[in-house]
C-alpha cells in the first residue's frame, strides 16, 4: 500500500530513512535541500541562524529561492496568512533565554504552564508505535512531545517558513527526529488511509477553507485512527473583549464575531464556531467529542498575542477576576477541544 504521494519537487533530495519518509521527503515543500541563508550560513540540512540571533529576521526567509518557489505554487497561495505568522510564530513571547536552547526551554515551560490541559488532552503517550500527523507545528513544543513519545514515524506541517525553521532548529538541538514539510492543510501531500492519529492545535480556523482542511484530516487518517484537534469557540470571553474594543468602544456596536474574530484576533480570517458547527464540521467522523476549554486569553494571563497591547489591556489585566471567571463561566472558553474517531 502506497503511504504517501512521492511527487519529487524540483531540487529537492530525500534521505530516505523509511517508505513513510522517502515519499514524504520528496512531497512538494519540502526543506532538506542545501540552502544558503540571508547570512550566508551553509548546511548539508535547512537552517536558518537562529542561534546567532534572538529572532530569525524576515529577510532572512523570503529572500530564500525556496521561499519564493513554494510562494509561487497555486495550491499554497495563502500568503496574508503565511505573512502573518513568518513575523512571528504562535508562542514566541514565551521565548526568552541567551541562547536558542534556554528560549526552547523557556517556551515550553510556558506553554504548559498556562494551558496545562494541552497533555491531557493530546495523550503524548498514545504515539507509541504508531505514525502521528502534526498539522501546523508552530515552534514545535508539542511536536517535541510527540517525539519524546517514540512514534513509528512522525510527520510535521505548517504553512509558515519561520515555524518550520523554528521546528528544525529545535529538533537539531534535543536530537529528535522528525520529517518536516512547508505545505497547505487544505491538500495535505499524504495518501488516504496512512496515518494513525491526527494533531492539531489552533490551526484549521486559520486556513480559508476550513471545512476542506478536515477533509483532509479524515482521508488521511486510518479506519479507526484518531484525530485531535483545537479550534475557536464563537461564544467566548475573548471574542467579547474584542467586540467591545474593536466594535463597541469604537462605535460600531454592530459588528459580528464573526468580523470580530476574522480581522483583530490573529491571522486575517481567522474563524471561530459554535459547538454544533464544530460537530457539523467533524460529521464525517463516527465519534465526535468536544469539550469547551478556558484559555490564558480569556483569563488575560500572560501576554495574549502580539496584536494586543496598550494601557486598556494593561488595566484589564490588573482587575480581571480571573478565579470567578474560571469557575463561572467555564462555557465561555476560547478553546473547542475536538476528539474524532474515524
Amino acid at each position: 500500500m502506497q503511504l504517501c504521494r512521492t511527487v519529487l519537487a524540483p531540487g529537492a533530495r530525500s534521505r530516505g530513512p523509511s517508505p513513510v519518509g522517502r515519499a514524504w521527503l520528496c512531497s512538494p515543500g519540502y526543506l532538506q535541500p542545501t540552502l544558503r541563508s540571508g547570512r550566508g550560513a551553509r548546511d548539508s540540512r535547512f537552517s536558518l541562524p537562529i542561534t546567532e540571533i534572538d529572532r530569525p529576521r524576515p529577510s532572512d526567509i523570503t529572500k530564500s529561492k525556496l521561499f519564493q518557489a513554494v510562494r509561487s505554487a497555486p495550491d499554497m497561495l495563502k500568503s496574508d496568512i503565511r505573512s502573518f505568522w513568518d513575523q512571528g510564530s504562535a508562542g514566541e513571547f514565551w521565548a526568552v533565554g541567551s541562547d536558542a536552547k534556554a528560549r526552547f526551554l523557556a517556551e515550553e515551560k510556558s506553554r504548559y504552564q498556562f494551558e496545562p490541559f494541552i497533555p491531557e488532552f493530546a495523550d503524548f503517550a498514545a504515539a507509541t508505535d504508531r505514525v502521528v500527523l502534526e498539522i501546523g507545528v508552530g515552534m514545535g513544543c508539542d511536536h517535541q512531545q510527540w517525539a519524546r513519545a517514540r512514534p513509528r514515524h512522525l510527520l510535521g506541517t505548517d504553512l509558515s517558513w519561520r515555524s518550520v525553521a523554528y521546528t528544525r532548529e529545535r529538533f537539531d538541538l534535543f536530537d529528535l527526529k522528525s520529517d518536516l514539510v512547508l505545505t497547505d492543510c487544505e491538500s495535505l501531500p499524504l495518501a488516504s488511509d496512512c496515518v494513525d492519529l491526527v494533531y492539531s492545535w489552533g490551526v484549521v480556523h486559520h486556513t480559508p477553507n476550513t471545512p476542506q482542511a478536515i477533509r483532509e484530516i479524515h482521508r488521511v487518517l486510518r479506519p479507526g485512527g484518531i484525530a485531535k484537534v483545537m479550534i475557536y469557540h464563537k461564544w467566548s470571553l475573548t471574542g467579547y473583549m474584542l467586540w467591545t474594543r474593536y466594535g463597541l468602544l469604537r462605535g460600531r456596536p454592530w459588528c459580528g464575531l464573526d468580523h470580530i474574530y476574522a480581522n483583530f484576533l490573529e491571522s486575517p480570517g481567522t474563524k471561530a464556531y459554535t459547538v454544533k458547527e464544530a460537530r457539523q464540521l467533524f460529521g464525517q467522523f463516527s465519534d465526535v467529542r468536544i469539550a469547551i476549554q478556558v484559555n490564558y486569553g480569556d483569563l488575560l494571563q500572560s501576554e495574549v498575542g502580539r496584536r494586543h497591547r496598550g494601557l486598556l489591556l494593561t488595566i484589564a489585566k490588573t482587575l480581571w477576576p480571573r478565579w470567578l471567571v474560571s469557575r463561572l463561566l467555564k462555557r465561555q472558553g476560547l478553546y473547542l477541544l475536538i476528539t474524532a474517531l474515524k
